[in-house]
């Protein structure tokens, strides 16, 4: 099972990774470059004027204008949460976006989406949390995926069942029972290996 990493960087600056996150650091005179290959993380920026911080994902880079903000690294997009202060959102064809507390946003290949506010919780995770609101139950279930042993399956018939809640990332035994308490859904466990989600 997968497991959250917690690492000060030589600069000083905090990086919490969610399990399941690959990254690579490239820290020069010029600049602090973090490139995020998948996953999620939250960094927590070290002031250093002469260097910028920029984590670069598959759509774009996100330069640090502040302290801290959530990058992560979705199928076709990077979702950007601003947690403190802001950050320059860009493209590789110039496209920016200039985020401050607060403000979300996704970056796609050709545009630069902004989000509803409210987005902070999406970093709970680096707390243990997990923390839905109104998702489908299959993004609930992909966000445990890093945290458990063995395959869950998620049946077509509930995959889209709304959710909301905070459930903890470190007990998934424990989420699974409280979805099982209060969706209409039938969590069997065959062995440690695999887990199906069906209709009852």
């Amino acid at each position: 099972t997968g497991e959250r990493r917690r690492l000060t960087l030589a600069d000083g600056s905090r990086l919490t990774l969610n399990a399941d996150t690959a990254v690579d650091l490239d820290f020069s005179s010029e600049r602090r470059l973090l490139r995020l290959y998948r996953g999620a993380l939250v960094v927590q920026v070290a002031a250093d004027p002469a260097r910028p911080f920029i984590v670069r994902s598959a759509q774009g880079d996100v330069r640090a204008l502040g302290t801290s903000f959530l990058v992560e690294q979705l199928a076709d997009s990077t979702r950007v949460v601003v947690l403190e202060h802001a950050v320059r959102a860009s493209l590789p064809d110039g496209q920016t976006s200039e985020l401050t507390q607060g403000q979300a946003a996704l970056l796609h290949a050709s545009r630069i989406e902004a989000l509803p506010a409210g987005q902070a919780y999406r970093a709970d995770w680096a707390d243990g949390r997990l923390s839905v609101l109104d998702e489908p139950l299959s993004t609930l279930i992909d966000a445990l995926r890093p945290y458990r042993s063995g395959y869950i399956r998620v049946s077509p018939q509930v995959r889209d069942l709304r959710v909301q809640g905070v459930f903890p990332l470190d007990d998934s035994e424990r989420t699974l029972a409280a979805l099982a308490e209060t969706l209409p859904i039938r969590v069997r466990h065959y062995g440690p290996w695999l887990t199906l989600i069906d209709a009852p």
